[in-house]
């Protein structure tokens, strides 16, 4: 019972940590990882990821997101993912309407089942995406164990 209670007042204290960066945008000041476009429904990932990306790392995470070969992310690590819809607008493309944010949180003790990865994702509009953290990210995360399951790697 004491371990089901410790538990739960650890994913409330993660879910309030994701929910704060979803409001506040804090992690917009944090250090851009990377941006990327899926633009063709060709692309295996298109959908539901079609658009633009960007991907930013908190301090903790930022040297570890630089190796571009095998990496271990301290806990305390935080990353933010951002996708926008794609709009052609006179030739070029620009970001559209947000579709999704999400953020990777390590914490090695609370996320034992998820390779130590905390995983929280919200639609444009706030609502939580993510039902199950193993079957709704890190299963597909796992085919990067060896990046200690993040897809991103940093571009100067």
């Amino acid at each position: 019972m004491k371990r089901s209670a410790l538990i739960l007042s650890a994913l409330l204290v993660s879910l309030a940590v994701a929910g704060k960066l979803f409001k506040t945008g804090e992690y917009k000041r944090w250090n851009h990882v990377k941006s990327m476009v899926i633009y063709s429904p060709k692309h295996p990932l298109y959908n539901p990821f079609g658009g633009i990306h960007h991907v930013y790392a908190n301090d903790r995470a930022l040297p570890t997101v630089k190796k571009s070969s095998r990496r271990n992310f301290p806990d305390g690590s935080v990353l933010a993912f951002l996708l926008y819809e794609l709009k052609e607008s006179g030739g070029v493309y620009v970001e559209g309407k947000k579709k999704i944010e999400a953020f990777m949180v390590k914490d090695s003790e609370r996320y034992p089942k998820t390779g130590g990865w905390g995983f929280f994702a919200y639609d444009g509009k706030g609502r939580n995406l993510v039902k199950d953290m193993r079957r709704d990210c890190f299963n597909c995360h796992a085919q990067v164990k060896e990046l200690d399951y993040v897809f991103s790697v940093y571009k100067e």
